[in-house]
């Protein structure tokens, strides 16, 4: 598991990190949910796409959450990395 340094756990997130996805992180738009909430991704945002947020990744050891990963690291090292374009993880992750 992974979270931001900046992230605090006031109660146990293991409750809410149900069933067996290869592949946990935080929908990023939606307020706190239940615990039997849908598992689904997101509906997509102003910009097509679902805003998955890189402040909480739970990853199995599986051939799925490898792709995930192996995936939005190809997508960061296509993004033009400079002081003047300040990138970040965010958008490749979405």
């Amino acid at each position: 598991m992974y979270n931001d340094v900046d992230m605090v756990w006031l109660a146990d997130p293991f409750p809410y990190l149900q069933g067996s996805h290869d592949v946990y992180f935080t929908d990023d738009i939606a307020a706190v949910k239940p615990l039997n909430h849908s598992h689904d991704l997101p509906p997509p945002g102003k910009k097509g796409r679902p805003y998955i947020c890189s402040c909480l990744i739970l990853l199995h050891p599986t051939s799925g959450a490898k792709l995930v990963m192996k995936k939005w690291i190809e997508e960061l090292q296509s993004q033009p990395w400079s002081k003047a374009k300040k990138s970040n993880d965010q958008p490749g992750f979405n």
